[in-house]
């Protein structure tokens, strides 16, 4: 279930992105489908900084954006199963891809990728609860704040 319209309230977010490359384009590049949720998230917020914990980058913005995502995940490939799509400060955040891509779930690491944690739910449900506290982590170190924001890049 995305939580994109609540992510957008909860931020005070109005603008819209229009990316630069169409995801077919970018999906054909990677080579897998993305979660429905995370295309809505994009579309709606681009590349950029959620409250200055979780960075995401596009990879339909452009060229660029697409060939550092594309490095990301053929970096992450060590890790049987896992695509990464974000970091959270020195965590790597990445999607569990059992299953079908909006069945995929959160999981995150370390920066010596020695402590491992899940969650079990999409991208945009995933960054709601964090930034609203629901999500309690020892390894991303972040406080919510009582009006979170997002920065673009």
């Amino acid at each position: 279930m995305s939580r994109n319209a609540d992510l957008v309230a909860l931020l005070g977010w109005e603008a819209r992105r229009e990316p630069g490359l169409s995801w077919d384009d970018a999906e054909e590049h990677v080579g897998f489908a993305f979660p429905g949720d995370f295309k809505e998230l994009l579309g709606t917020f681009g590349t950029g900084v959620f409250d200055h914990v979780v960075e995401v980058i596009s990879p339909v913005e452009d060229e660029e954006s697409l060939d550092v995502f594309f490095s990301d995940v053929y970096e992450s490939r060590e890790f049987d199963g896992l695509v990464q799509w974000g970091k959270a400060g020195r965590c790597t955040l990445f999607w569990r891809t059992d299953g079908e891509p909006d069945q995929w779930t959160i999981t995150w690491c370390d920066a010596e990728f020695a402590e491992w944690e899940s969650y079990d739910g999409p991208t945009t449900a995933f960054l709601f609860d964090l930034l609203t506290g629901k999500i309690s982590s020892r390894l991303i170190d972040f406080t919510p704040t009582p009006k979170p924001g997002f920065w673009p890049d």
